[in-house]
């Protein structure tokens, strides 16, 4: 499907917004624009491939345009302070693993 866009800039607010304003069915197309944007901007899109909220920059970027750079910013705000306090706990000697809560879901429910 082929979607007609209007891209409307928010001056006073640094950012982009896409209107979705017609589409044809039936064909599916993305469209490569070149933009200049904030380096804060490309900061956080940046962070939010790190933290596994976008799959590549261009991914992150769209996330902004749909839901607003004030919610992203929040968003990160919070994954900002997981991976403090993770690290926090490394430094402790914590041991941090990645996955297995299913495991312990199960074991929990056996009980």
């Amino acid at each position: 499907m082929i979607y007609w866009v209007l891209i409307v800039y928010h001056g006073i607010l640094g950012i982009f917004s896409a209107l979705k304003i017609g589409c044809f069915k039936g064909v599916r197309m993305s469209v490569t624009v070149s933009i200049k944007v904030r380096r804060e901007v490309v900061e956080i899109a940046d962070k939010m491939v790190r933290y596994g909220l976008a799959r590549s920059r261009s991914h992150a970027f769209n996330i902004i345009m749909e839901k607003g750079l004030g919610e992203v910013r929040e968003e990160i705000k919070f994954w900002d302070e997981v991976y403090k306090k993770v690290e926090e706990l490394r430094r402790r000697n914590f041991v941090i693993e990645h996955g297995g809560l299913n495991e312990i879901l199960r074991e929990s429910r056996e009980r």
